[in-house]
């Protein structure tokens, strides 16, 4: 029942990206994220004081819900949003290097959230303390509203009211773009943190728990070679690095699948890492190559709506689809069928790019 909160980011955040998304065009970067994160900053710390069920009863789910869908409302404008300021605000020849920089920083995010729950778990407090990360959480939050406010942005792009629905008309094919390629990073990211943890158990004699400890190894290697990869895309070419992420991962999934069954630690420690480390190839630049797609004026508002559709639709129910593939045929590659479905068309797509960059390099 608490997972089930998890399908309500599938209409809130493409709400919250069209919303912030606007600001952060209309009114310029900084007001939008200054409005999403001091919205963060109170919903983690209304969760910190959510009452529990014996306290209010069904006010406390409810409670619970509204938090959430409010969190991903106001996330939807923050995730892209940052990117696109940090990115704006640097030179063209640091793109790739800062996109990935700043990839990692939402792993830190991750890792140190990750870190305070294993910390608590070891102290068998997590029951009567998880409350204080929520708290610590909305203290991050409200310094980030600080530092952004005192910021000195340049507003340049005030742009005129204008229809969604005929913007979305002119850019349709970049929005595509961004959004196949946005369901595949978060495909993969779910394949490699997420299916891991409930496929391995049913497969080899691993549980859940050991999966779970090797979570967090592998964020960190993620952390650390995510501006790796976006410095190498700067150098070779961002779109070559996303191909030849996409076409491994198009290529490899079935081999790596079934090499699980049975596997010992080391094993899929590998095949896992080796699926982290082509998500990391792949998501390092994404951010400096979706903002080359869509102009200034509609930037923020068309690359977070395609960003939270396409990471919602396409790449939100990846573990759940894949486990339950397993489930119905009881061969572990068969698993692997809809993260190569989804790195299919993303593969053809970066193909047809690089190509037509080929015959007229001013075309993409």
């Amino acid at each position: 029942m608490a997972y089930a909160l998890i399908p309500l980011g599938m209409i809130a955040r493409p709400l919250g990206a069209l919303v912030l998304g606007y600001i952060g065009d209309k009114l310029g970067r900084t007001t939008a994220l200054s409005y999403s994160l001091f919205g963060m900053a109170l919903t983690s710390l209304a969760m910190a004081f959510c009452p529990t069920f014996e306290q209010a009863g069904i006010l406390s789910p409810i409670f619970l819900t509204l938090t959430r869908i409010i969190s991903n409302f106001l996330s939807a404008g923050e995730s892209m949003g940052g990117a696109i300021y940090v990115l704006e605000n640097s030179p063209e020849k640091k793109h790739d290097w800062l996109s990935g920089l700043y990839n990692a920083s939402t792993m830190g995010g991750i890792v140190l959230a990750s870190l305070g729950v294993t910390v608590l778990c070891s102290l068998s407090i997590v029951e009567t303390s998880w409350r204080y990360l929520f708290v610590m959480g909305s203290i991050t939050a409200l310094y980030g509203f600080y530092l952004r406010r005192s910021s000195n942005e340049e507003v340049l792009l005030k742009r005129d009211t204008y229809n969604i629905l005929l913007v979305l008309k002119k850019h349709w094919i970049p929005f595509t773009q961004i959004f196949f390629a946005s369901g595949f990073s978060y495909a993969t990211y779910s394949i490699a943190f997420l299916l891991s943890n409930g496929l391995v158990p049913l497969i080899t004699s691993h549980s859940a728990a050991e999966m779970a400890h090797m979570n967090f190894a592998l964020l960190l290697i993620d952390l650390i070679t995510l501006p790796l990869f976006g410095y190498l895309a700067g150098k070779w070419g961002r779109e070559k690095i996303m191909l030849g992420a996409s076409l491994f991962i198009l290529l490899s999934s079935v081999p790596l699948f079934s090499l699980l069954s049975g596997a010992g630690l080391i094993t899929i420690f590998v095949i896992r890492l080796v699926v982290v480390l082509s998500g990391v190839a792949f998501a390092a630049p994404f951010h400096a190559w979706a903002q080359d797609k869509i102009e200034s004026p509609y930037r923020y508002q068309l690359i977070s709506l395609a960003y939270a559709l396409g990471s919602q639709i396409i790449g939100g129910p990846t573990a759940a689809v894949s486990l339950w593939i397993y489930k119905n045929t009881g061969t572990p590659i068969f698993a692997s069928l809809y993260w190569m479905v989804i790195a299919l068309p993303v593969s053809a797509m970066l193909i047809r790019n690089l190509y037509k960059r080929l015959l007229n390099p001013s075309s993409v």
